[in-house]
């Protein structure tokens, strides 16, 4: 039995433990790390890459950042004004933390900290509206991961075109590239439509109770301890300030915020028990193991079959909307197995070279490959935010998808519609 073989073994038991749960996810994630290198679907500079890479670092810090916020009185007097100017309705309480998301969005690059810094205020109003998390959660991580970067010319990813154009260049197409605001156009108006449906439509599918233990507000209830030190308030809020700043500016984000959590500690305002308990580690575990997953999908050519057969399928079709919506729904696909950056580094050389092989202009189906990367949140797999709110909202497996895949239609529609409309795949 080859590697492929035993992968997609290990890939399909994992699924299933995540969707009965009979395991916690965190520990299903830990042994299937295991069962991985033993099979010699990975080595072990992978299995280490897992545990030290960017995202989960990033999470880490930021957890303890934000629970240091959690422990000064911002975010109860935060809670406090959404909640009156917002005469105690849900909806406008909802639609302002998306909207000051959707902004700031655009200039933190990082996704996993943008959820942390976030949640403790979700948590604190949900108290005082007297509803669970679990309605707020889900939107909270849709709008997180399908709306940050969507203006190209102001966001962390501002040369993505230039990017994108050497792998045009380099796989044989020849015709024009993209353009600065290319991405944007498409992006944009995609990411207005998920704003409504976050705010509108999910929050009402969404279980009224947590389905799971919820696993973020699971230690000490820091928000409700005997009232910091003037100093150690001011202190609170200018390290959360300061590692927003810092994230904003392009710095390292585990840097940055493995920075800021150590000066939450050594500041005092964090004890260093209530730091570790924190710091999450069945987030960070879970999302260390299906990291490594997705490198063994990658590195056992799994993920290169998917998308050689997907690709292969495009052969005679004449349709550019077709040929935008199979790319959607293959990188769709592959993203919901992979973590999304893996998805589009497999999938957009076979893209162009296919594209470039039928005489179809490749620029809408690489946009819509990005934009189906953005729009997979139906496993925990694709991205660290989605497995955060899992935990953080007690949503099971069966739940996230079959919310998950609402946005995820609703986006390819509205996506391939406006990508083939102004990048026609035949002129």
């Amino acid at each position: 039995m080859n590697s492929m073989v035993i992968c997609l073994i290990i890939f399909a038991v994992m699924i299933i433990l995540f969707f009965n749960r009979k395991i916690p996810m965190a520990f299903t994630s830990m042994g299937v790390i295991v069962a991985l290198y033993v099979a010699g679907c990975v080595d072990k500079a992978t299995v280490f890459a897992g545990f030290g890479n960017n995202n989960v670092l990033t999470m880490a810090g930021m957890f303890i950042v934000a629970a240091g916020l959690s422990r000064t009185q911002m975010v109860n007097n935060i809670t406090k004004l959404l909640y009156r100017v917002n005469n105690g309705s849900f909806t406008r309480v909802l639609a302002s933390y998306i909207l000051v998301i959707f902004l700031l969005g655009q200039f933190v690059p990082s996704l996993p900290a943008m959820f942390a810094m976030v949640y403790p205020l979700v948590i604190s109003m949900c108290k005082q509206l007297k509803c669970s998390p679990s309605k707020m959660m889900y939107p909270i991580a849709v709008t997180v991961v399908s709306t940050s970067f969507v203006i190209e010319p102001i966001g962390p990813y501002a040369a993505w075109f230039v990017t994108q154009n050497g792998y045009l260049e380099s796989y044989g197409w020849t015709g024009s590239l993209l353009s600065m605001w290319s991405e944007t156009m498409v992006f944009l108006p995609t990411a207005l439509v998920t704003l409504l449906l976050t705010i509108f439509v999910l929050p009402k599918l969404m279980p009224d109770q947590p389905e799971t233990e919820t696993v973020a507000i699971t230690g000490p209830d820091i928000t409700n301890n005997e009232a910091l030190s003037p100093v150690r308030e001011f202190l609170g809020y200018g390290i959360f300030i300061a590692t927003v700043i810092g994230l904003m500016l392009g710095l390292p984000s585990w840097a940055v915020t493995m920075a800021g959590a150590t000066a939450v500690v050594l500041s005092g305002v964090l004890d260093e028990q209530t730091a570790l308990i924190r710091m999450n580690m069945s987030i960070v575990l879970l999302y260390a193991g299906v990291t490594v997953m997705g490198e063994a999908l990658s590195n056992t050519g799994a993920a290169q079959l998917l998308g050689d057969l997907a690709a292969s399928a495009l052969s005679g079709v004449r349709n550019g909307y077709i040929i935008g919506a199979v790319f959607y729904l293959v990188s769709f696909l592959m993203t919901s197995f992979l973590y999304n950056r893996a998805t589009t580094t497999v999938l957009i050389p076979i893209l162009i070279i296919t594209c470039s092989s039928i005489g179809c202009d490749p620029r809408g189906p690489v946009i819509l490959c990005s934009l189906a990367s953005m729009s997979s949140l139906i496993t925990p797999m694709p991205n660290p935010v989605v497995p955060m709110a899992m935990q953080a909202g007690g949503y099971t497996q069966k739940t996230i998808l079959r919310v998950g895949i609402i946005p995820a239609i609703v986006r390819g529609i509205v996506g391939v519609a406006i990508a083939m409309t102004i990048f026609p795949a035949f002129s």
